[in-house]
């Protein structure tokens, strides 16, 4: 079965050219001969009333029309593929499925309390989990592995689009057993500023991979304060930080959303950093031009709802 997008003849066509950014090498590939695509360009050209190509260019490069021509048709060629994938599935009785990429951290905290709701909502949807670690999560999305990611906004956007969820606030967690910390009324309720990021440089600062979003948000932030932390323990695991925060052995900076759920909350103090309080960008990040079914939108909007809770915008006033 193919099914092909409405008024175009032969999409793969320009698709090829704008890939090869060459009329010859497109050619080769689809084994034409030059003359003919571009007999082919100009028509297409012509009958929709634009110029999709910068022909003044080596190599060749999108107009305004033809980037969003192209957006177009790689849309289309995906919700074509789609199609055909979902109607197989209806014939075959399979069960639809919903891919998801999250870190286990991030998984752990959010899961309980949506997958619930949205299970009630679909329950002959089968939601199938991809854990990995957070740098990894773009791939996945890159990939069309997932239908779409919980995570940071990567740095790389090339291939991918999101949708905000918050701007999720970054805590500083200590155990009230440490000095510094002991004698502050400042809590996972009503969490105060942190007073000065300088007196953490020769504390023990638990923190995530470098090359992790908020690791380097937090390295910039050290920057801007002029702090140098000497003593550094890297985990990838969220939750290892917090038990060891809360057996006194350093200080950590992580989501408030996460910190929520820990069973030693009593046991921490909370700060906030910086005025207006420090915060981390998390969206919901897919294939850019890619297809999200009802269900897909569903999970979305009851992800949104679910932080929305945390959405404390009184404080960045």
């Amino acid at each position: 079965m193919e099914v092909l997008a409405m008024f175009v003849k032969n999409p793969e066509y320009f698709l090829t050219i704008v890939k090869e950014r060459s009329i010859s090498r497109a050619a080769e590939h689809l084994y034409l001969s030059q003359p003919y695509l571009s007999q082919y360009l100009a028509k297409l050209e012509s009958n929709l009333g634009v110029v999709l190509l910068d022909r003044s260019h080596t190599p060749l490069r999108l107009t305004p029309a033809g980037e969003l021509f192209y957006a177009y048709l790689e849309r289309q060629d995906y919700l074509d593929r789609q199609l055909v994938s979902d109607l197989r599935d209806l014939q075959n009785k399979k069960r639809p499925m919903l891919h998801i990429g999250v870190s286990p951290w991030r998984g752990s905290t959010l899961l309980p309390d949506v997958l619930p709701r949205f299970t009630k909502e679909y329950p002959d949807v089968q939601v199938v989990l991809h854990e990995a670690p957070v740098p990894d999560l773009a791939d996945l999305a890159a990939g069309s592995i997932t239908d779409f990611c919980i995570m940071h906004i990567p740095g790389d956007l090339q291939d991918l689009t999101y949708e905000l969820v918050m701007r999720e606030h970054v805590f500083l967690i200590g155990s009230r057993l440490h000095p510094l910390v002991r004698d502050s009324q400042s809590s996972y309720e009503d969490p105060q500023p942190f007073p000065d990021l300088r007196l953490l440089e020769h504390e023990r600062i638990i923190m995530l991979p470098p090359d992790w979003r908020l690791s380097k948000l937090l390295r910039n932030t050290f920057s801007v304060h002029n702090v140098e932390p000497q003593n550094i323990l890297i985990t990838t695991n969220n939750t290892t930080a917090i038990n060891l925060v809360a057996e006194n052995m350093g200080f950590a900076f992580l989501q408030e959303s996460g910190i929520s759920r820990t069973p030693y909350l009593d046991r921490l103090a909370c700060f906030t950093i910086g005025d207006p309080p420090l915060t981390c960008p998390m969206a919901v990040v897919y294939k850019k031009n890619g297809f999200l079914s009802p269900a897909a939108r569903t999970f979305i909007d009851l992800t949104k709802e679910y932080y929305s809770r945390f959405d404390r915008k009184d404080w960045d006033v």
